[in-house]
Order: structure tokens, then sequence, then C-alpha cells
């Protein structure tokens, strides 16, 4: 039987292990993006979480609604920051907790917005 190639000295027998190389070290990337991702999102669920439980501490005591929001936010993730606006005190009932994690390649940052509770007093 006569050989097709146009050189029959030549091998190619070790494009497949070079091909092979490649395809996998691009499957590696493409996974290594995806749990990547996964972990990024997770993180991110994790600071909506914070921020929310934070509003919400925040509310059950708006005279000290910075304080309150800070110890939950530092008993769950001492590096988190956390910052507290609006409150009773400035004639809205609206306070806004804003919380930023220190993630692995950037920060996230997350907002909760709730109603400021009721003092507790008579009208």
């Amino acid at each position: 039987m006569p050989s097709t190639r146009s050189d029959p000295g030549r091998s190619d027998a070790g494009y497949v292990t070079v091909e092979a190389a490649i395809m996998f070290t691009a499957l590696t990337v493409v996974v290594g993006l995806v749990v990547a991702g996964i972990v990024t999102v997770a993180s991110y669920l994790g600071a909506v979480d914070l921020a929310r439980d934070a509003a919400r501490a925040a509310a059950l005591d708006p005279g000290n609604a910075t304080g309150a929001a800070s110890s939950v936010v530092s008993s769950v993730d001492a590096d988190a920051q956390v910052s507290v606006s609006g409150g009773g005190g400035a004639g809205t009932d609206l306070i806004t907790v804003q919380v930023t994690r220190p993630g692995h390649l950037f920060d996230l940052s997350a907002t909760a917005v709730i109603v400021a509770e009721p003092s507790g007093e008579s009208q």
C-alpha cells in the first residue's frame, strides 16, 4: 500500500500531544474562571445578607444605629466596613446601611434600606 504523505520521513505524531496540552490548559482556565465566578457570587450574597442584618439592627436601635450595625458586621467579618445614613433624627424614617467586604479579586459592596422601628413612646 503506497504512502499518501508527501514527505514520508516526517512524522506528525507529536502534534496530538501538543494539541492535548493546549486543550487541557484551556479547559483548566475555563473551569478556574467558573469557580472564581461562583465564589464571587457567593461572597456577594454574603455581603447582601450582612447588610440586611446590619440594617435590621440599626432599625431596632435608631439612636445608636451606627454602633448597632457595626457590632453586627464586626461579629461576622472583622475586615468588613459599614456606613450608616439616615435615621429618625434627621426627619426621615429610612436607614441605609452599606457594607463593603474585601474579596479575593475586588471589594464587594451591598446596600440595604429599612424603615426605622417606632420608638415605643405613645403618641
